[in-house]
């Protein structure tokens, strides 16, 4: 093969080997570039929840904090003097996917006159109306009430309530609450009486 043949061979096959090696040098670094990552916003808002302790939308800490240690080993019932008398209070918890920022809070409770004086201490309609209503959030406003089988619901609305909840969490209309007071144990002719009570239902909803 003549000289300049052979030069010209070579330096094509030299030519592209080069390419060859530029091409394999580029490929791999496009698996390497880190392209921007998209995060999925969460459907359920993040929001800073500020609630009243120890009423409707608190947590068992703020129970706790409130009235001591629960008396058992659901951590859900509590001993307390309120309004002169003496209660258990029992709370009942949500689940956290139903809370805005997802703690477990409380979303209904009852307060009642305390098992070893049941038959014995009764509360007067004003004293009952005390109890419940301190377990109510501070921004709660009274809308109407509610007779049902000789039961009254009073029915209030908060905002703070509303702001607390997922609307799946409540029964009927967001920031919507309730109590009603009767007799414990319940007794036909102690219901809607001026006396007589023994217990409140405090709750999420209108009823």
């Amino acid at each position: 093969m003549p000289v300049p043949v052979f030069v010209g061979a070579v330096l094509i096959v030299a030519l592209i080997i080069v390419c060859g090696l530029g091409a394999v040098g580029v490929i791999p670094s496009l698996h390497g570039l880190k392209y921007p990552t998209t995060t999925l916003t969460p459907l359920r808002p993040t929001v800073s929840v500020t609630t009243p302790a120890a009423t409707l939308g608190g947590t068992l800490g703020d129970f706790v904090q409130q009235y001591g240690s629960s008396i058992d080993e659901s951590g859900l019932m509590y001993a307390a003097t309120l309004a002169g008398q003496r209660v258990l209070i029992v709370v009942a918890l949500d689940h956290p996917l139903q809370s805005r920022d997802g703690r477990s809070r409380v979303v209904a409770l009852d307060v009642q006159v305390p098992g070893d004086a049941l038959g014995a201490e009764t509360w007067s309609a004003a004293t009952a109306d005390t109890i419940a209503q301190g377990f109510l959030p501070l921004d709660a406003q009274f809308q109407r009430a509610v007779t049902t089988h000789g039961i009254t619901y009073r029915i209030y609305h908060s905002d703070q309530m509303a702001a607390t909840f997922m609307p799946g969490a409540y029964t009927d209309v967001s920031g919507a609450l309730s109590y009603s007071c009767h007799a414990w144990p319940p007794t036909p002719m102690a219901a809607g009486s001026g006396s007589g009570y023994g217990q409140c239902h405090i709750a999420i909803g209108s009823e």
